[in-house]
């Protein structure tokens, strides 16, 4: 925006840019306050999931499978990661973000080289990178936002998207994990 600013003002068109700046201005406010209205929307509908104890039975249903896939025996630790990854599957990453640092410290207390992130921290960082979504919200808000007639449709394609590139992530970083031995 500087740089446009300094090229309006060079050439002498500075009149032309005021008013093409206020517009874009105004439009930007009105997106922002329909984002924060959206996102207190989804926010409160998945805190009332979160009160009915759906993620405590999402991440009961994870733990099996993230007992085979962290080596850490501490079910403490195991448990805030089947949190954390639980509410970041239903779209609450507000709500993962405690767990998630309570489970990072729990893992880093675990490492036995504290200057290099242990296998288990690398593990959990790709999950939170990839960020398996079943309920996308911001997407389908900014869908909707934009005028789609069905912003639902993407649900299904971003389950797959997320479940491909986090499988993929696990195989190269159990890969990596190996060569680093």
């Amino acid at each position: 925006m500087f740089l446009l600013f300094l090229w309006y003002l060079m050439t002498g068109r500075i009149n032309e840019m005021m008013p093409l700046l206020t517009k874009t201005t105004a439009e930007c406010g009105t997106f922002v306050i329909k984002l924060l209205f959206l996102t207190g929307f989804f926010s409160g509908i998945i805190k009332i999931g979160e009160d009915v104890g759906l993620t405590n039975k999402l991440s009961l249903l994870l733990r099996p499978l993230l007992n085979r896939i962290f080596k850490t025996k501490n079910s403490d630790t195991v448990n805030q990661i089947a949190v954390n990854i639980s509410a970041n599957m239903l779209g609450i990453g507000n709500a993962a973000t405690p767990s998630g640092l309570s489970a990072m410290k729990k893992l880093d207390g675990e490492n036995k080289k504290p200057s290099i992130p242990s296998d288990d921290m690398c593990r959990f960082i790709l999950f939170n990178t990839c960020s398996l979504q079943l309920i996308p919200t911001t997407i389908l808000g900014l869908r909707a936002m934009a005028g789609s007639k069905n912003p639902a449709v993407i649900i299904v394609p971003v389950i797959f998207v997320s479940l491909g590139s986090l499988a993929f992530g696990l195989l190269l970083c159990n890969w990596c994990l190996k060569k680093r031995k």
